[in-house]
């Protein structure tokens, strides 16, 4: 007797899914689930791989934004396509009038022009009646803190807060061998740089280089010409564009010992799990998802915003310090470094598991089915 398969069709605002959570789902997907649009070798739904790439698709998605501000729009989608079961919605809504389900990594992210559209006027009331909808089955979140957005902004809402499942982001078990080198090296890597952390991040490798004279620090991210020249003389600090998936975890993630990740930007994060799972202890801010993600004390250390912060671009120097001397107690203690690393690990198998990612979404699909 033939296995009954379901054919899925992921449905994105965009023209390609350019997260890693998509594509984590897409090249290891659930037993008996096929998504029709995509295959392993169609380059179009990989993960952006070059600083190029990503500055036009960048400002490509800025152009849409705008247009959408104006006419207070969330990511209304719809699809022709009838040889789908079901519709699986990426941070979109469907208005086909056949089973779908959504995921997001927050409410806001429901309206590519931003929380304002979302949480306000046409745009919440367009959300609100697509998430009631007899069509939507799940709304599936990437973590707790995703649902408290929805809970925020639909606490007494019971049609929309009973179909929430909390579905995490998953990576393959990573077998990797660590790459010899000689010095100490802490990695950051984003393809943003203000909202990533990437000022304070130079900021507190510059003066940890001058704590530790031997230790190397690689910054992955698109820079500006400005923040290049003002720490280029730091010889410690070796400037990197973005590149290849592959080559991140093949070389870079293999050959480093610690991950530095302030990410104020972030919902949640993918890089702090790929990181953790390479063994690689992390320090980030205590924001959002992130305390979901890392255990303080365990795999890395969390450190708090400061309550009066003002943004991306703020130096405040009291949070500076405390993000040096976090980091400098992992630097400077090889035996917590080695014991963080051996938990990350171990956390990164049992947080992130595919296997279990799989079983509960083909769950979710078959009851989406069902009625």
């Amino acid at each position: 007797m033939s296995r009954k398969m379901i054919n899925v069709l992921l449905q994105y605002p965009w023209k390609f899914p350019d997260s890693s959570y998509y594509k984590n789902i897409l090249d290891f997907p659930p037993t008996d689930v096929i998504f029709i649009n995509y295959q392993k070798q169609d380059k179009k739904m990989q993960i952006i791989g070059s600083s190029k790439e990503f500055e036009k698709m960048r400002k490509f998605k800025n152009k849409i934004r705008k247009l959408l501000r104006i006419v207070k729009m969330p990511n209304l989608t719809y699809s022709k396509n009838k040889n789908s079961n079901l519709i699986h919605c990426a941070h979109c809504l469907s208005i086909n009038k056949k089973p779908w389900v959504v995921d997001t990594e927050t409410y806001d992210q429901l309206a590519s022009a931003g929380g304002d559209v979302a949480r306000k006027g046409f745009g919440k009331y367009l959300i609100r009646k697509r998430l009631e909808s007899k069509y939507c089955k799940r709304i599936i979140c990437w973590s707790d803190d995703c649902k408290k957005t929805f809970s925020n902004v639909f606490p007494k809402n019971k049609k929309i807060l009973d179909k929430i499942t909390i579905l995490p982001f998953a990576i393959p078990e990573i077998k990797f061998k660590k790459i010899s080198h000689t010095n100490l090296r802490i990695l950051f890597v984003a393809r943003w740089f203000d909202a990533k952390g990437g000022r304070q991040t130079l900021e507190v490798f510059d003066r940890l280089s001058k704590m530790y004279p031997t230790v190397e620090f690689i910054f992955l991210c698109p820079i500006s010409k400005e923040f290049k020249d003002r720490y280029s003389q730091n010889k410690q600090i070796k400037f990197m564009e973005l590149i290849p998936q592959e080559k991140l975890f093949n070389e870079i993630y293999p050959s480093c010992d610690i991950f530095f990740y302030p990410g104020f930007g972030d919902s949640y994060g993918f890089a702090v799990p790929e990181a953790l799972g390479y063994g690689l202890p992390v320090i980030s801010t205590n924001t959002f998802a992130k305390s979901e993600l890392i255990t303080d004390g365990k795999t890395g250390f969390l450190v708090n915003l400061p309550l009066d912060w003002k943004g991306y671009t703020d130096m405040n120097e009291t949070f500076i310090q405390n993000l040096v001397e976090k980091t400098s107690l992992i630097i400077k203690n090889e035996k917590l470094r080695k014991s963080m690393s051996n938990q990350a690990i171990k956390e990164a198998k049992e947080k992130f598991s595919i296997d279990f990612r799989n079983k509960k979404l083909k769950r979710i699909y078959e009851e989406a089915l069902k009625n």
